[in-house]
């Protein structure tokens, strides 16, 4: 696995994908809440019924985005937090099951929007694995 990708190559393309993922929820969210603009059929497998739903997933999923940003952040020893660095190991391997899964889900959902997302989602999985695989990192990228 080490040999596939370099860690930092791994570190980079997860913070460049969570960034877009960020950027896609805050557009979400701005166009629900500034714009009247409601894309309750293409979210989330079309499963949502109400705005009010859609605007609390879209909350969490930002809210989630962005601790997986800063713990990935924590990991690679960009932000030098020594007392999570452990954590931030660990939790790169729940972040490779979550993605794993989640690629799962948008590969069978109805609409063409998530499958496409299950792209990115199953690069998140690999990334994630290659990211927890590294033994205790020494040097920033």
């Amino acid at each position: 696995m080490r040999k596939i990708i370099d860690f930092n190559v791994a570190t980079l393309a997860s913070l460049f994908i969570l960034s877009i993922l960020i950027l896609f929820h805050i557009a979400i969210l701005t166009g629900i809440l500034f714009f009247d603009y409601v894309p309750i059929d293409s979210l989330w497998g079309g499963k949502m019924k109400t705005v009010a739903q859609l605007l609390n997933f879209e909350i969490v999923s930002l809210l989630t985005s962005v601790i997986f940003f800063f713990l990935l952040l924590i990991r690679s020893k960009l932000l030098n937090i020594p007392k999570l660095t452990g954590i931030a190991r660990i939790a790169m391997w729940v972040l490779f099951v979550f993605f794993l899964v989640n690629t799962i889900g948008n590969v069978l959902a109805t609409t063409t929007f998530e499958r496409y997302v299950a792209i990115a989602s199953g690069a998140l999985a690999f990334l994630f694995l290659r990211i927890a695989v590294e033994k205790n990192r020494k040097n920033v990228l």
